[in-house]
């Protein structure tokens, strides 16, 4: 049997000129991550001529607080002709702290309750259904943050409990502390608030020593989802790449038409350890 002749370069010039690769990824523990995570990462994957650690992001001093493996800034080096799109827990303030990579395009943060276009703005169709779901959930939000704080103090926990801002809008709730213990977070987040609305389901993300405490609105997969509509618009030939590391992570990754998930990670050990 003869099979017809393919010219790979045909088929790329013959695409939409615009076409390409957008990635949807996720921040902290997928491209970075705190000093002794980087190090121990660095330690189990060498790479000849990469750093052991590169700075990725800084505190509110502008200390150096989050890092590179080398095998993270290899994935980097990969994806720098691609579009990328953070998809972050990080408010914007947070955002603006990460020095590497960079963001030219949107942005999703907040655990997906605010998106920021291009211009620096919130997208207006955004902005109308957030400030709309921040006027219903946000009374809530700093009653169910000070009944955990009242909570905390009594049982005497290194904790601190606060609503999380972006765009000027209450979006979460934040339990933070070091030794912080999933199962005590769990219950303090669900004894101070009901885990369901007539909206949806409000939903607890881990990581590390945060917890949150996410409001129906506060979805990474919807807003994906919306912007994947504005790309697809703007290039009906859009390729959609999602890399995540948390369980939270997993809803916007099936939106992509691939997904990608770094090794030692929430995923990973839950779905083929």
């Amino acid at each position: 049997m003869q099979y017809p002749s393919f010219s790979r370069q045909r088929h790329l010039e013959d695409r939409h000129p615009m076409s390409g690769m957008t990635v949807f990824t996720d921040l902290d523990d997928t491209l970075f991550q705190t000093e002794g995570k980087a190090l121990e990462r660095a330690s189990a994957a060498p790479v000849a001529g990469m750093p052991a650690l590169s700075p990725a992001a800084q505190g509110r001093d502008g200390a150096v607080l989050s890092y590179h493996a080398p095998d993270q800034l290899v994935l980097l080096q990969l994806l720098r002709d691609c579009t990328l799109i953070p998809v972050t827990g990080r408010n914007r303030g947070a955002l603006d702290r990460v020095t590497s990579p960079m963001f030219r395009d949107y942005r999703i943060t907040s655990h997906g309750a605010i998106i920021y276009g291009p211009d620096d703005r919130v997208l207006p169709d955004w902005q109308e259904r957030v400030c709309s779901a921040a006027e219903r959930f946000g009374t809530e939000l700093h009653a169910i943050a000070d009944r955990i704080q009242t909570r905390v103090s009594a049982l005497e926990l290194p904790l601190r409990s606060r609503v999380i801002e972006d765009a000027g809008l209450p979006v979460y709730v934040s339990l933070k502390g070091e030794g912080l213990d999933h199962g005590l977070a769990d219950r303090l987040l669900r004894e101070a608030g009901g885990a369901t609305s007539p909206e949806g389901p409000w939903t607890i993300h881990h990581n590390g020593h945060n917890a949150a405490f996410l409001p129906p609105y506060a979805s990474k997969a919807d807003a994906v989802a919306f912007v994947m509509g504005l790309k697809r618009v703007e290039d009906p030939a859009a390729v959609f790449l999602g890399i995540g590391d948390s369980l939270s992570d997993i809803a916007f990754l099936k939106q992509c038409d691939f997904a990608l998930v770094p090794r030692a990670t929430q995923i990973q050990e839950a779905c083929w350890q």
